[in-house]
């Protein structure tokens, strides 16, 4: 979780709404979720935060980023945790 918070610090914009992180196997799985489509410049960001986060892992681990827009029920799909969830965003449900 701290490798995580790590790399997020600077990486928050406006649009981002929650990060979600987890483990399947040797593969760490990133979830970004944003209020709109979010922008190249962004989506670069999340895959910095990924670059950041696995560099604090041996081989055999993997990565894998993903950057999806919060669906109109507000239901995000929550891995082992969350790193990041804005302030006041009344829309989420992890489910």
């Amino acid at each position: 979780m701290i490798s995580i918070q790590r790399a997020l610090l600077g990486a928050i914009t406006d649009n981002l709404v929650a990060v979600t992180c987890g483990f399947e196997g040797t593969q760490i799985r990133i979830k970004a979720y944003f209020t709109s489509e979010p922008s190249e410049q962004e989506i670069e960001e999340i895959q910095c935060v990924g670059t950041e986060v696995i560099a604090d892992f041996p081989a055999p681990y993997t990565i894998e980023e993903s950057c999806s827009v919060v669906p109109p029920d507000g239901r995000l799909e929550k891995l082992d945790f969350t790193a990041f969830l804005r302030a006041g965003h009344q829309v989420l449900t992890f489910g």
